[in-house]
């Protein structure tokens, strides 16, 4: 991948560049990015620059054996290293998925992490990076590069990492082999190690601009204008999130519909119809109950904007925005902070492997009650 194929993000890729040019590159870097963004396609860039044989001024050529090589991610100095899952022996590594990975990646190098479990068929289970995957790094940096430029290893949603491999890791950037080249990426950096952390090179990649993300969406996904322009503003500069919208993908639509009953059957304390619901988000793997949740969290929030702000900065598609002013006038200042703190609560509770069946059930029964919570105003007195 070649830097021109990013929409955006100018000052990142000058920093980059910059560094290089004046023999000031460091050899380990952190991207922290939102999942879903620029993040991955500008480490998988960097390291073709690095690599390139014909270098130019701004990117790598694009055309020479390593640059080839490198956009097939099959270039022997690039090693990927990501979050797998149980399925492929007793000590699954990144190796064990490197064709899928290929694959996803060649597809869509701005993939979230709960896309690539769908690209593994399974969702129910949570990724890792285990001491193995450390272990195997190991011994790949023992060895010279193999075509005498640099080696780059890329690993990608780091906090992923458990703590064994992450004091692996740290060993590595301790003592860095000769002319290789980490890069962290991660949207939480403070689920990392901070030993590990002090050591990197920390670079924020931002989300696109509007009128960047608008021309790309347009050039290269053949998105009408006006379409690209409202998906550019939805998105909030998410590259991998406008991809989706476009995609009308099939998740997305799932989380509006079963959200929107969702709190229609709190609201109404339909207690059978809502153990029904929640027997049924108990089968969804856990990357998508988390990310319904998150959803969840989207909407409580466009509801705050719709009653506080302009609604003009509200970002919500066409089937979500008639729902969302009759859902409004029921998120408000005496209701919305519990909310919105119930509904992250039970995002860490999912994430570290609790009974999503009490999880969401819990979770409901508090929604019925949250959303009964009068919106009382005090007025003052003379």
């Amino acid at each position: 991948m070649q830097f021109k194929d990013i929409p955006s993000n100018v000052r990142v890729k000058s920093q980059l560049l910059h560094a290089i040019e004046n023999n000031r590159l460091s050899h380990a870097h952190l991207f922290t990015a939102e999942d879903g963004s620029s993040g991955l396609a500008m480490a998988l860039s960097f390291a073709q620059y690095l690599m390139c044989e014909s270098k130019k001024p701004s990117d790598s050529c694009g055309v020479c054996p390593a640059c080839l090589k490198s956009e097939k991610l099959i270039h022997p100095d690039l090693h990927c290293v990501f979050p797998v899952i149980t399925g492929k022996g007793t000590s699954p590594v990144s190796d064990h998925f490197i064709e899928e990975w290929r694959g996803a990646i060649t597809s869509n190098p701005f993939m979230s992490e709960e896309e690539w479990y769908l690209n593994l068929g399974d969702t129910n289970k949570q990724g890792f990076i285990s001491v193995n995957e450390a272990n195997e790094l190991s011994k790949k940096t023992v060895l010279k590069p193999y075509e005498n430029s640099y080696r780059v290893i890329i690993i990608w949603h780091a906090e992923k990492m458990h703590n064994p491999a992450a004091n692996k890791l740290l060993k590595l950037l301790e003592e860095p082999p000769e002319k290789t080249i980490f890069i962290l990426l991660t949207s939480s950096s403070e689920n990392l190690l901070e030993t590990i952390v002090s050591r990197l090179q920390n670079t924020t990649i931002e989300p696109c601009d509007e009128n960047s993300l608008t021309k790309y969406l347009i050039e290269k996904e053949g998105v009408d204008e006006k379409t690209a322009s409202e998906i550019s503003y939805l998105s909030s500069g998410n590259i991998g999130q406008a991809l989706k919208l476009i995609k009308g993908s099939e998740l997305l639509e799932q989380n509006t519909e079963e959200f929107q009953n969702w709190m229609r059957m709190c609201y109404k304390a339909r207690v059978i119809e809502l153990t029904s619901w929640v027997d049924m988000i108990t089968r969804w793997g856990r990357e998508q109950q988390k990310g319904f949740l998150q959803y969840a969290l989207h909407m409580v929030r466009e509801s705050l904007v719709q009653n506080f702000a302009d609604s003009s900065i509200q970002k919500v598609r066409e089937k979500e925005e008639q729902f969302t002013k009759n859902f409004a006038p029921f998120i408000h200042q005496n209701n919305a902070i519990e909310i919105i703190e119930e509904i992250e609560l039970a995002h860490k509770h999912i994430s570290r492997n609790g009974s999503s069946k009490f999880i969401f059930m819990d979770l409901t029964l508090k929604m019925v009650v949250l959303l009964h919570v009068k919106n009382i105003t005090l007025q003052e007195t003379n």
